[in-house]
């Protein structure tokens, strides 16, 4: 058996953007991420992997990515989490 192979989340045309999978809570988490820049794309497996791929991802699109549209929908993103709105 040659290495580990992390599972495929979606079918082959997901799209862009974070996907994370727990399909019960005695299962590992998994994720994938891949940005329209191409310049990353990674999969994890395990709870802290996985958490880990998140914030790279996110930091990526929202620091990083040469994609003026990809930066500012993740620094929305970003301000909606720091901004939570209230509802009544």
């Amino acid at each position: 058996m040659s290495g580990r192979i992390t599972p495929t989340i979606c079918d082959p045309d997901h799209g862009f953007g974070i996907r994370v999978r727990l399909d019960s809570p005695k299962t590992l988490p998994v994720a994938d991420a891949d940005c329209r820049c191409g310049q990353f794309a990674e999969s994890a497996e395990g709870e802290v992997a996985v958490q880990s791929l998140v914030i790279r991802a996110e930091r990526h699109m929202r620091d990083d990515c040469p994609l003026p549209e990809v930066r500012a929908a993740a620094a929305l993103r970003d301000w909606r989490r720091r901004h939570p709105t209230r509802r009544t």
